[in-house]
């Protein structure tokens, strides 16, 4: 048998709270119920309960719940009062059971539309619209701050105070020499002479050997036991029934299984190896030769039987100073045919991004005359 739980409710004329379920007038106002929503102390609807946190729950005993009907109260059509279902006549103000329909659940149904409708109808109030700003104009004012910045990032800085203080030219030529190297390799390149040659391990093949038992460790989920937890479902009278339901609580079980996998052995796959002497040109030393003016040639070579010219490189590059400002003197490479142009002493005009893109000699407008490469 359900256990009966003890209900309460709340005055709606004078807000008396937690009044017995089981008394139909107010005991400080006298007024009848009417619309009144019960209620368990410390319990909202729709919670659970488990088996040791039901301490505080009223049950009531079999005497009382002997005279509990099991039916919800009925809703007095005319004087808007519950009424025991046991009651044929309204105890408020005798009006007959069968002049009135609803019950309790249906007066509460009626008494939520109610209060839904009533919400409805109330006049919203009116929020004040903030100024809308016209896109267009936003879109306008943030395309002309992005292309302001971008011509400002691709502005150019022209330094005008600039003296030309040194040129300096370099050449340089590698020498290569001829030498022998001993080499091993698994193909014979051209033009190598062969001094040996035997079957060596050129790798491993992983393969199946047998397969063999072992056994591994599993893991699944089984049910311990079952624990019990509480609903309580209110009867409309005043009380509410206590339903106990079950769920399962499970936990992890250990167990040996054994199983069968491969073993591989690492097989070993040979090949013919060579080995042999080959002549390369490898660099072997430089020959520089620099200035500063604009003399620039290539510097004298002598070459013994084993030797031959290899890369040329040749930088050629001039210097300047600040007049105005206070700042280290800067070095800066270009093409020979721009350099064979400056001279010491020259003004000169370099202009950079301010993006930081590579520097270029130019006129005083900024006008690129030639590329530059910043050395120093």
């Amino acid at each position: 048998m359900a256990n009966l739980v003890m209900g309460y409710w709340d005055c709606p004329i004078c807000g008396t709270k937690e009044i017995r379920g089981d008394v139909t007038n107010c005991p400080s106002c006298g007024r009848a119920r009417g619309e009144v929503q019960f209620y368990m102390k410390g319990y909202n609807e729709g919670e659970t309960r488990e088996e040791n946190e039901r301490a505080d729950i009223e049950y009531l005993d079999e005497e009382q719940a002997k005279y509990v009907s099991k039916n919800p109260d009925w809703y007095c059509s005319f004087c808007n009062s519950l009424n025991s279902d046991n009651a044929e006549t309204c105890s408020n103000c005798g009006a007959s059971r069968a002049d009135s329909e609803a019950n309790y659940f249906e007066m509460l149904q009626k008494k939520k539309e109610r209060e839904a409708a009533e919400a409805a109808a109330q006049p919203q109030p009116v929020q004040p619209q903030a100024k809308r700003r016209n896109p267009l104009l936003i879109f306008a004012v943030i395309l002309i701050a992005i292309i302001g910045l971008f011509v400002w990032m691709n502005g150019n800085k022209t330094a005008g105070d600039l003296n030309v203080t040194a040129l300096n030219w370099v050449r340089n030529i590698n020498i290569e020499e001829n030498r022998i190297f001993s080499e091993s390799g698994w193909t014979l390149p051209a033009g190598a002479e062969q001094t040996g040659a035997r079957n060596e391990i050129h790798h491993y093949d992983s393969v199946l050997d047998h397969y063999e038992y072992v056994d591994v460790q599993r893991s699944r989920q089984v049910i311990d036991h079952y624990e019990t937890y509480y609903t309580y479902d209110d009867n409309g009278n005043g009380t509410f029934t206590e339903v106990a339901h079950e769920r399962p609580v499970y936990t992890t079980e250990y167990y040996t299984e054994t199983v069968q996998q491969p073993v591989y052995v690492q097989v070993p796959r040979y090949q013919t190896k060579y080995y042999y002497n080959i002549w390369r040109w490898t660099p072997s030393r430089d020959v520089t030769a620099s200035g500063e003016d604009h003399n620039a040639a290539w510097p004298e070579v002598t070459l013994a039987d084993n030797e031959q010219e290899g890369q040329k490189t040749e930088r050629y590059s001039f210097t300047v100073e600040h007049q105005k400002e206070k700042k280290a003197a800067e070095t800066y490479a270009l093409a020979e045919s721009d350099w064979r142009n400056i001279n010491v002493g020259d003004q000169v005009f370099i202009t950079e991004k301010r993006t930081g893109a590579a520097p270029y000699l130019s006129d005083k407008d900024g006008n690129k005359i030639a590329d530059l490469v910043r050395i120093r």
